[in-house]
């Protein structure tokens, strides 16, 4: 009995001295599940949110060694879902007066639609004949002339009609909805225009690096 009585006293002496040189965690730099939030422009940020108290939402910068904070407003979040309860909460609000024009699930269907279009719209035809007209004038006119052709044709190309690329939908069902169309179509419209102004410009500028060979022939 006194060996039983021994053996006790001394495991909870061992247990006791185990808990107390066991280090201390800081409950901020423990490790969570992330969170993600939902912007309004369809990019997804996944991180820490450390406060959403007023009208910007503190996060960890995302990839920060030193878990630096910063502020987001939330002018600019659709949504936010907590990693540690799953809960998705709304940011977004339908108001006309900010450009809210769009009901919740109307909102998220124009997301969908911005981030289809990120993804699967790469204007590649129009890239190859912007950077063709931008060394063809660049070579024939030179100088800041050279650069009238494809600044002119990056800006006609805003107008046209934008044809979504199903293999770039997602959910096939969107294909049919206004509020994603018109998603797809402004974020289409943005890369294809910015594409446009990019390869006219490395275009012109190959094209005034050969101008003088042209001239002298």
């Amino acid at each position: 009995m006194k060996g039983l009585f021994s053996f006790a006293f001394l495991f909870f002496i061992v247990l006791t001295s185990s808990a107390q040189l066991a280090p201390n965690v800081d409950p901020e730099r423990a490790p969570q599940p992330p969170d993600t939030i939902l912007l309004n422009n369809g990019k997804i940020l996944v991180t820490q949110v450390v406060d959403t108290v007023g009208e910007m939402v503190t996060v960890i910068k995302p990839n920060s060694h030193k878990h630096k904070k910063v502020e987001i407003d939330k002018e600019g979040i659709f949504s936010i879902r907590f990693g540690s309860t799953g809960k998705e909460d709304i940011f977004y609000t339908y108001d006309t007066l900010v450009g809210h024009d769009y009901k919740v699930d109307e909102a998220r269907k124009f997301i969908e639609g911005e981030q289809d279009a990120q993804h699967g719209f790469h204007a590649v035809g129009i890239s190859i004949i912007s950077f063709t007209v931008g060394v063809a004038s660049g070579a024939t006119l030179g100088g800041i002339l050279g650069l009238a052709p494809p600044f002119t044709l990056a800006g006609f190309i805003t107008y046209p009609r934008i044809k979504v690329r199903h293999k770039s939908v997602r959910n096939k069902a969107n294909g049919t909805n206004d509020a994603y169309l018109y998603g797809y179509d402004i974020t289409a419209r943005r890369k294809r225009t910015l594409h446009s102004f990019l390869w006219g410009g490395i275009g012109t500028i190959i094209g005034i690096i050969i101008h003088p060979s042209i001239i002298n022939q």
